[in-house]
């Protein structure tokens, strides 16, 4: 092995070292930061790896259990929370978006969130109105709009990039 092979395996495995520690951490809050992790992509176009969104606009981070019985919302995420206490996305009014393409509303995980458009899936179990027709991002989905996902029309499962 060359001299000039050595260090730049070593600075390979680092690398390749810093970007799953994230993940091994996930889910996490950092102060106003949330951390997930996607482990794989089933369906694209999608991101696997961590995804980190500032908590902004009056929102707090918080870690909220995932639902056990569930094949969708069964992993733990952190989410940037409006407020604290928990809501019934049954009951709850249906999300709404800011100019800013994020919705807000009563997830899947029984909190009132603020997410990107392009990450709904990951927490609604139907992909807002206001985010459709938005193109392809980090959740994987195509806002159940059917190109890409099969026909998938409420951005099931195959969608969430589980």
């Amino acid at each position: 092995m060359s001299r000039l092979a050595l260090p730049t395996l070593l600075l390979a495995l680092l690398t390749t070292a810093c970007s799953e520690d994230l993940c091994t951490q996930a889910p996490r809050c950092d102060d106003s930061e949330a951390l997930n992790c996607e482990p794989e992509c089933k369906v694209g176009p999608c991101s696997s790896g961590p995804i980190l969104q500032a908590c902004t606009e009056r929102t707090t981070c918080t870690v909220v259990p995932g639902d056990r019985n569930d094949a969708r919302f069964y992993r733990s995420r952190a989410v940037c929370a409006v407020t604290l206490e928990a809501c019934d996305p049954a009951t709850a009014a249906p999300p709404t978006c800011g100019s800013d393409r994020f919705a807000t509303g009563c997830s899947a995980y029984r909190r009132d969130i603020r997410v990107p458009c392009a990450q709904s899936a990951l927490y609604f179990a139907q992909v807002p109105a206001c985010c459709q027709g938005l193109g392809t991002g980090d959740g994987g989905t195509d806002a159940g709009t059917g190109d890409g996902d099969a026909g998938v029309p409420d951005a099931g499962t195959a969608d969430a990039g589980i």
